[in-house]
């Protein structure tokens, strides 16, 4: 009796190869299901939503647009573009933060990555603005930048009323959100282009960076492969259409857009992240900080999934804590 799982090579390697497909999904399914396990007890949802409720008894919770009336008449897909307002408690005159939730560019996960970070600023004394800037079919070819740069205007119009101070804001953002905060903070597609000023520190929550690494690396896990292709492209499509081409694509790619005036960077992932590797997004990233000679801070937490926000009751549960002070760090060497 043959040892091996077939009569003759052929039946073998097909036998091997539907192993191999079986436990590779196996794996790949367990993954996925322990990522979404994972974030939903702790990205902070129900803190998010007390937050809100707690300011709105309050009447101080604040939804709006960006664009002006009339803008949206002529095109109605500004319409989904909004900024929610979290002031702090102290009164007290402030630097601001502005949140950019992930989503693949599909849309904005706003509860699990907008709203409760919002909260956490304020409970460490900071106004925090949550911009839901365009995505799906609403995008158009770098529609997000354009209403990063609309929402930092607007608040710079209205700092008296917001009691915040312009200078040393920071940018946070997460998954793709991290993708849009990077390429905002760099030169092409990003302040510069826009007219505002350069934030004095971005936050990035496990960054889809590297957007063309799916077509350039291969992978043992074929399922994986097929994901990590898909969620690729269908952020390409959602931003660019059919008429997407090499040279876009490497426009959204942040590590290829960072220069020696890049701004300081904090950058956190997971270790088990199958949605967007650490080993080929935030690391990629933080070769090209030091190859520029970034100053920045970067912290990998063992076994942690993507999409874990706030990260309550993990290890990476003080991972805010740490911007902060980073971000404070940054602003007053600015300002000696």
């Amino acid at each position: 009796m043959s040892a091996m799982p077939g009569n003759n090579w052929g039946e073998i390697f097909y036998n091997l190869l539907v192993i191999y497909l079986f436990l590779s999904l196996v794996l790949t399914c367990y993954s996925v299901i322990r990522m979404y396990i994972v974030k939903h007890f702790c990205n902070g949802v129900k803190y998010g939503k007390a937050r809100i409720k707690q300011l709105t008894a309050q009447g101080r919770f604040r939804q709006l647009p960006v664009y002006s009336l009339d803008e949206i008449y002529e095109d109605k897909d500004l319409g989904t573009v909004r900024l929610s307002v979290f002031p702090n408690d102290s009164g007290e005159k402030t630097k601001y933060v502005l949140i950019l939730p992930g989503g693949g560019y599909a849309h904005c996960v706003t509860r699990e990555e907008g709203y409760p970070i919002a909260a956490k600023f304020n409970e460490m004394g900071y106004t925090a603005f949550v911009l839901e800037y365009r995505t799906g079919f609403h995008c158009t070819p770098y529609a997000p930048m354009e209403d990063v740069s609309r929402a930092i205007k607007h608040i710079e119009e209205h700092q008296v009323e917001y009691n915040i101070d312009p200078e040393g804001y920071a940018l946070c953002g997460f998954s793709a959100g991290g993708n849009l905060a990077g390429i905002y903070a760099s030169h092409n597609h990003g302040y510069e282009e826009y007219g505002t000023r350069r934030p004095a520190t971005i936050m990035l929550g496990y960054p889809w960076t590297n957007m063309q690494h799916w077509l350039d690396h291969p992978y043992w896990n074929i399922w994986k492969g097929i994901m990590g292709v898909w969620l690729s492209e269908r952020g390409f499509i959602y931003m660019f259409g059919r008429s997407c081409n090499h040279e876009k694509r490497e426009s959204l790619c942040v590590q290829k857009q960072v220069r020696d005036d890049y701004p300081p960077t904090y950058i956190f992932s997971g270790g088990r992240d199958v949605l967007v590797p650490a080993s080929h997004h935030a690391e990629v990233m933080v070769d090209a900080l030091e190859d520029h000679h970034i100053k920045y801070r970067y912290r990998r937490f063992f076994a942690l999934p993507h999409g874990i926000g706030l990260g309550l009751g993990t290890s990476a549960e003080k991972w805010l804590k740490e911007a902060v002070d980073f971000w404070q760090e940054n602003v007053a060497e600015k300002e000696n």
